[in-house]
This record gives C-alpha cells, structure tokens and sequence, in this order.
C-alpha cells in the first residue's frame, strides 16, 4: 500500500421522538487528508511510481445530512440526503460543495431468530457527488445479513459493488470499479 488517508472530526445528531417514522438530522465536522507513504517511491530509480507526483490533498469540511425512517411491519425504509462546504480544500480546484444521497432497506419481522437472536436481510445504497473539478458520482451499493439487533450488536455479512472514485484521497481523480465480500462487528 503506498497511500493512506487521516480522517477526524466529530458530529451532532438530532433525533426528535416519532411514532411510525423517525426524522435525524446529523450535522459533522471533517478533516481528511491524503498522503502517499513509501510505498510509492522507486528507491532504485529514485523517481515516483507511474510518475505520480504527491499531491497535498486536504478537504476540511462541514456537512448537514437529514435522515427520515419509515417503520413498517415487516421491514423498515431509511433515505437520506444531505451537502457538504468545504473551507479549505487542495488542489484548489477541487470544488467546495458536494452532495450525498442514499437509501436503505432492512427487514423486521420477516424471518423469526437464529441460534436464539433477531437477524435482518439489508440492501443499502450511498451515492456521492463530487466536483474534481468536473462532477462525478460515486455510488456504493451493499446487501447481506445482520445478525443481532439492527440497530444493537451484532455482525454483519455483505457484498457489495463500488462504481467511483477511489477511496484513498491521494488518488482523489482516479476512477474505480469493484467488487467485494466481507464482515463487520456492530458495536452499540
């Protein structure tokens, strides 16, 4: 691996009582930064990789993202929306503001338990729209299992497929496709 990525900040979220649907709306405040490390520089002929210059790559950002969940007896529908400003972003011709959209589906009473505790089927989509400096989308789509309660502990087995940009801000311009499996302990 020859870039890695930091990432703090923080958020607040909103969360007003309902009934049959819940409204969140979550406002975060976010640093990321790309770097290449020496994974990318040819000791041998003393010259960058692919001739991939570094690029000080910085987005500090703030975003407003609203939330609304519909509860349904057999399954639960979640979709959101939301933008984000950047104050400071390198190369200067990234843009400033993006958007970000998604959607999610899990079910509730559907299937009963197993080994003794709920379990949900999920397909969830997240598209990103960024300006690097053209605007380009960048969708992220899952869907598996979760065993334990949705919103509690549990683990969660997926696929999933990624169409975009990719992930390590170094290579900010770079567009990617593929696909993968895996597994993540959700811990409340």
């Amino acid at each position: 691996m020859d870039a890695v990525d930091g990432f703090f900040g923080g958020h607040i979220v909103y969360a007003p009582p309902g009934e049959d649907g819940r409204l969140l709306i979550r406002l975060r405040l976010l640093h990321i930064s790309g770097h290449l490390i020496d994974g990318h520089w040819d000791h041998i002929t003393m010259q960058w990789k692919d001739n991939k210059l570094p690029i000080p790559y910085t987005r500090d950002f703030g975003e407003l993202t609203g939330l609304f969940t519909w509860r349904g007896r057999i399954a639960d529908l979640s979709a959101y929306t939301g933008f984000s400003y950047a104050t400071l972003v390198r190369p200067t011709d990234l843009a400033r503001w993006a958007t970000l959209h998604g959607v999610e589906l899990h079910t509730t009473g559907l299937l009963g338990p197993a080994a003794g505790k709920p379990f949900s089927l999920y397909a969830a989509d997240n598209l990103a729209v960024t300006g690097i400096p053209a605007w380009y989308g960048t969708n992220n789509l899952e869907f598996g299992v979760k065993f334990g309660e949705w919103n509690g502990t549990g683990i969660r087995f997926y696929g999933s497929y990624y169409h975009g940009l990719e992930v390590f801000s170094q290579y900010y311009y770079v567009r990617t496709d593929q696909w993968g499996l895996g597994f993540a302990f959700d811990a409340w």
